[in-house]
């Protein structure tokens, strides 16, 4: 399938909880007492795993229990000098997408000034990215050092029935039920790799909402065709 995604057409995400992710245990099992980890945690997987669903979840968690938080993503340290607006107390600061960062050395220098602040002053830092902290694209040692001292976890891409399941539920989230018979052609006529099946989703999900139509056999078989692909054959099931 090509990467041309389509826009949805209105202001309406996912609910990120925890309980709404699907696979990845064992990382589920570590972030649901987000007050516990460790002062710095990576967070890594490839796109579509999921990373800014559990890093939104995770923040939830932490207002839960009265705790501060920041989030934001990575690029805005391109533009603003955290280290110097930040409040002086706080207890946790999240940083989306610092793969956007590697192979800048203004932004690896940010990231790892960054660092250094939170952990002198004691405050949690979890940062995502789309690939390990050891991967040869980051270019300051002394950043892959610290990239590499906390706790890395890694999200597996989602395959096979529970990738079809997050699919679903990716329709429903957006009030786009599935009936059995478009499921049924989605699992014999598409790859069961999520990371197809939600560039699918985008496609799908936008021409449904722009024409304000229920998602059939024959509007999927459209976006696949439209997409330059045709139906690709699942054989990873």
């Amino acid at each position: 399938m090509s990467q041309r995604q389509a826009i949805l057409p209105f202001n309406h995400r996912a609910p990120d909880e925890l309980n709404q992710f699907i696979g990845n245990d064992a990382v589920l099992s570590v972030l649901k007492t987000p007050v516990e980890l460790p002062q710095f945690v990576y967070l890594w997987g490839v796109q579509y795993t999921g990373k800014t669903h559990l890093l939104q979840a995770v923040e939830n968690l932490f207002l839960a229990a009265k705790k501060t938080v920041f989030s934001l993503p990575a690029v805005q340290l391109l533009s603003t000098d955290l280290v110097a607006v930040l409040p002086a107390e706080m207890d946790c600061l999240m940083l989306d997408d610092v793969h956007t960062l590697a192979a800048s050395t203004e932004g690896e220098l940010a990231l790892f000034n960054l660092f250094n602040h939170c952990k002198s002053r004691h405050i949690k830092l979890l940062v995502t990215a789309n690939m390990h902290p050891k991967d040869n694209a980051w270019q300051l040692p002394d950043l892959v050092s610290r990239l590499t001292s906390g706790l890395t976890l890694m999200l597996e891409p989602l395959k096979g029935q529970a990738a079809f399941d997050c699919l679903e539920k990716q329709f429903e989230y957006y009030g786009l039920p599935l009936d059995e018979p478009v499921m049924h052609y989605i699992k014999t006529h598409c790859s069961s790799a999520y990371s197809e099946l939600y560039k699918l989703f985008l496609l799908v999900a936008g021409e449904s909402l722009q024409l304000k139509r229920k998602v059939t056999v024959p509007l999927i078989k459209h976006a696949l065709t439209t997409a330059g692909t045709g139906p690709t054959l699942n054989n990873d099931a």
